[in-house]
């Protein structure tokens, strides 16, 4: 009888451009393939060739104990394409007694979501003073615990990144105040060696509020809405993750007039944009700078009618259908056509009265990385200080 089986190098070269979810359920073919598919280049690898990525949203309350990952690409209440996943937890209370029991609990003991890169989510516990590093397509995750900064989410804009040059997971703390510059501008937090650095002695920017404060990642950069105090106009500053260097990038001079209110600033199908509600028209317009760092190349892509629903609509993401998925400020997930009318709206944990409570959010790639010097060879409970 002949042997049909092919070699291993070629289903390797299959396995690496599977998705993520079939990948793990063809772990239990075989020895082989598990051994195959745990390697941590095999992993890199996978990541670096993938044809058509998958990327999923993250949702996370107050209220639930779990997080919902959806597909923004299909119908949003479909329940086969939703995913409940447990939230990594914070270390346990040193008191394990009934009221510490009760607190662990809490929905004030619930992560705030620093941001996503690269497959992982940046998770982070005020009242532990801890950070979690999560892989949530396969489940691993690192505590990071004694974080010196208590206040990240109140007294600071940041952002979660990946340096290509040094294999490196870092979070980005900026500095901003409206009265005293601060002694220090930028404090930079390295996965690989746990610890801080610091650069710059301040910073003349000013913060443009909560919905501004989480950085975004393009091109190896994360990026800020804020108001300079030198140039007295709004400008996206932006720190290159390799070099630590710190640049400006303008936005449209038109855009920076009393007719707009800019709202925020996001990653939109691959370029910086910025949502503005017009105040004389009452809609919101999305402006996208179709050309990295070119001024000249902001583009009016999307006008939202203010309804009810719309008002101050915060965009997300942009569908495979060129629609765009995004969050409303009494905190409903909606999705909306090419032309900005509403499509339909996610219900969060499938209940009415349960999608406007705290509602967090993230946009982030499936992916089988694990952290490069963390948990290769350690086990996902172990503490890292």
């Amino acid at each position: 009888m002949k042997n049909h089986s092919l070699p291993l190098e070629l289903i390797e070269e299959i396995l690496l451009r599977l998705p993520v979810r079939s990948i793990l359920r063809f772990k239990c073919v075989c020895k082989s393939w598990f051994s195959l598919i745990s390697e941590p280049q095999f992993a890199v690898s996978h990541y670096d060739l993938a044809a058509t990525p998958t990327h999923r949203l993250l949702l996370r309350s107050d209220y639930y104990f779990y997080a919902q990952s959806i597909d923004t690409d299909t119908p949003l209440n479909m329940h086969p394409t939703t995913v409940n996943l447990l939230l990594p937890p914070p270390s346990p209370p040193r008191d394990p007694g009934p009221s510490n029991f009760n607190h662990y609990y809490d929905s004030r003991f619930q992560p705030e979501i620093l941001g996503s890169c690269r497959g992982f989510l940046l998770l982070y516990y005020i009242t532990r003073r801890e950070i979690i590093l999560w892989n949530p397509s396969i489940g691993l995750h690192k505590r990071i615990t004694d974080v010196a900064y208590r206040n990240i989410t109140n007294e600071f804009l940041f952002g979660f990144g990946y340096d290509p040059s040094t294999d490196d997971y870092l979070l980005i703390l900026v500095s901003t105040f409206f009265i005293t510059p601060p002694e220090v501008g930028l404090h930079v937090f390295s996965f690989k060696t746990c610890s801080w650095k610091e650069y710059y002695p301040s910073l003349s920017y000013d913060d443009c509020g909560n919905k501004c404060r989480a950085g975004s990642l393009l091109n190896g950069a994360l990026h800020w809405l804020v108001f300079s105090r030198d140039k007295k106009r709004h400008v996206i500053i932006a720190i290159d993750l390799i070099q630590m260097i710190l640049f400006e990038i303008p936005l449209l001079d038109s855009l920076i007039s009393e007719k707009y209110l800019i709202d925020c600033l996001r990653v939109i199908g691959g370029c910086l944009g910025v949502c503005c509600w017009v105040q004389e028209r009452e809609v919101t317009e999305i402006w996208v700078m179709k050309e990295y760092k070119v001024q000249s190349s902001w583009t009016k892509s999307f006008v939202i009618p203010n309804y009810d629903e719309y008002i101050h609509f915060s965009p997300i993401c942009i569908t495979k259908d060129g629609g765009i998925f995004g969050s409303n400020n009494g905190g409903k997930f909606l999705k909306l056509n090419k032309e900005g009318e509403w499509l339909e709206e996610l219900l969060y944990g499938h209940y009415e009265w349960s999608y406007c409570h705290n509602l967090q959010s993230a946009l982030y790639r499936e992916s089988l990385l694990l952290i490069p010097g963390v948990i290769g060879e350690t086990s996902e409970d172990d503490d890292q200080k």
